[in-house]
């Protein structure tokens, strides 16, 4: 394969996972809606997405592999398969989660409710939401800079993960405590938002290590030690 015929097909690639990635977003925020709503018929607009998005996933991984088999790529190359692999890993994953949480939304559409925890799913599910697409966005721009803004974001997740989780565990003896079955549909929720969280910083760093060659920790600590230089001048 021609040098030129390959790196187009590396760029298709890239082009590819960042449509999956961006379809998976809009996926998210229909999630949203449904959570914010409790409409079972905007939760079920997600159903089904989970194979759709397996199938393209490993159409993906199937090209990633033709590629190494076609042409012995060079370090930087062998990065980006690498990383067009591992994200589209993350981006089916958490489509997955996606739809388990609308399918958890659907069955529990008529419930009663804690307006509490309900309070804190809804605040961790738009943490999350947008942390993913951070993730996906440094992919798409190779932006590293803003890598070093998942950290923050990603312990303000877990934090309202810890909040969430506490109130679904120890519910109050008042009669708005929510029933339940929906506090153990909630906590379930509150698991799948910390993951699709947990894939957007994976994201991240999958980028990190395709623009540097180094992991996430070794290049953010280059990163610090360059600003904290910068500043000696």
């Amino acid at each position: 394969m021609p040098r030129g015929t390959f790196q187009q097909e590396l760029d298709r690639l890239v082009e590819e996972v960042v449509e999956l990635g961006r379809e998976v977003e809009s996926c998210l925020g229909t999630m949203v809606e449904a959570l914010e709503t409790h409409d079972v018929g905007i939760a079920r607009r997600v159903f089904g997405v989970d194979d759709s998005y397996k199938e393209r996933g490993a159409q993906i991984a199937e090209e990633c592999l033709i590629l190494q088999a076609r042409q012995a790529p060079v370090a930087r190359d062998l990065r980006l398969i690498y990383t067009v692999q591992a994200v589209q890993n993350h981006l089916v994953r958490a489509g997955t989660l996606c739809e388990h949480i609308c399918q958890a939304v659907a069955e529990s559409g008529d419930a009663e409710r804690d307006p509490d925890l309900e309070a804190a799913l809804l605040e961790m599910c738009r943490g999350a939401c947008n942390l993913f697409r951070q993730g996906l966005d440094i992919f798409e721009a190779r932006d590293i800079d803003r890598a070093r803004d998942l950290e923050a974001a990603d312990d303000k997740v877990d934090l309202l993960y810890s909040e969430a989780m506490s109130l679904a565990v120890n519910p109050g003896k008042d009669s708005s405590s929510g029933s339940p079955e929906w506090r153990v549909w909630a906590a379930l929720t509150v698991h799948y938002l910390e993951r699709i969280a947990d894939h957007g910083v994976s994201i991240g760093e999958r980028t990190v290590f395709l623009v540097t060659g180094e992991r996430m920790e070794s290049a953010m600590r280059l990163y610090r030690d360059q600003q904290l230089d910068h500043y000696d001048d």
